[in-house]
């Protein structure tokens, strides 16, 4: 992959707020033992600039989701976070208490989730941005 080098200037506080934040994030990997390496402010900077990027893209993915009243049916995108996890349904039912049977209905937009359903499992993926969850697709007749 080809790299391009760009400098950024931030003023004095908001450098020791993003400082303060990587190192409260190297904090909780130790505490926690995960199993990710520790990131510098560099690191840090780039991933939020990759995590924006995102934001801007999925806006497309979410069309929809303030047009209420129109004739969109809601979708959830839980498959493909359970896949980018590396988990499966049955490890997702374990996590979150839910019979999979009903996991299967509510991966495949068969039905969608109660409200208690949507958050245990919203949770048990690590809480992802609602419109990587959620986007509104017109209804098919």
């Amino acid at each position: 992959m080809d790299y391009k080098k760009i400098t950024i200037f931030l003023n004095e506080n908001l450098y020791q707020e993003v400082l303060s934040i990587v190192e409260y994030r190297n904090k909780r990997i130790i505490v926690d033992n995960e199993d990710k390496k520790a990131t510098n402010v560099e690191e840090f900077v780039t991933g939020s600039v990759i995590q924006v990027l995102k934001w801007l893209k999925s806006e497309e993915l979410s069309a929809g989701l303030d047009d209420l009243g129109k004739p969109y049916r809601l979708r959830n995108h839980f498959k493909e976070i359970l896949k980018g996890k590396g988990w499966n349904q049955k490890m997702l039912a374990e996590k979150t208490n839910i019979d999979p049977g009903n996991i299967s209905i509510i991966l495949n937009n068969r039905s969608q989730a109660s409200l208690d359903y949507f958050l245990r499992i919203w949770i048990a993926l690590g809480c992802p941005p609602i419109n990587e969850c959620l986007s509104r697709v017109e209804k098919e007749d």
